[in-house]
């Protein structure tokens, strides 16, 4: 890991943000719209699937910046935090999720800070009360640069994004997953369907 290293990614300040139906019907590669319309716990298909080699890894440092993904009324635009993290696959990184989460919302379910490599859905999962609203959905140009915390991975090109919010109870939470390209390629050796 670097560190230090510079993170830097390009997001169109007018993001247009796509509904299940618009994804279904897109010329999207089938395995990447499988993931984004996955319903389940993203982490429990990727640890199915990569078994021993997944590892979940919490960011430390600067944001990504993917910050202009989030909803214009998003918790952390006043006060809050951010909880980033990165799924892995083998030495690939698979998947990003920011959630932000509002000093209100965090107030009332203070076990939201003390996550470490829990995952969020998992234990969001274990609640009652939690809901969850649709998806939305977007594609986005990651700049040249190599990811903070991402080894040497380089992540560059279009990636597609998801986002949607929680509520448990009536307190909110965002979250934001974008897939990585380390993702189809981990798809396609662990499911046999690498060529």
């Amino acid at each position: 890991m670097i560190p230090n290293q510079h993170r830097s990614f390009e997001i169109p300040r007018e993001t247009t943000w796509l509904t299940h139906q618009s994804v279904r019907e897109a010329q999207i590669d089938s395995l990447m719209q499988s993931w984004l319309l996955e319903k389940g716990l993203l982490t429990e298909r990727l640890r199915g699937l990569c078994g021993a080699h997944f590892r979940l890894e919490v960011l430390h440092g600067p944001s990504i910046g993917w910050d202009s993904l989030a909803p214009t009324d998003s918790p952390t635009t006043t006060n809050g935090f951010r909880r980033e993290v990165v799924m892995w696959c083998d030495d690939k990184p698979c998947i990003y999720a920011n959630t932000s989460v509002s000093e209100s919302t965090a107030s009332m379910h203070p076990w939201l800070r003390t996550l470490g490599t829990e995952p969020l859905g998992e234990r969001l999962q274990s609640l009652a009360d939690v809901t969850r609203s649709d998806f939305e959905f977007t594609c986005v140009q990651a700049g040249d640069a190599a990811v903070h915390s991402l080894g040497n991975a380089s992540v560059t090109g279009e990636l597609w994004a998801r986002r949607s919010r929680f509520a448990i109870q009536s307190d909110e939470l965002t979250v934001i997953e974008v897939f990585l390209p380390g993702l189809v390629a981990c798809e396609k050796r662990y499911s046999g369907r690498e060529q």
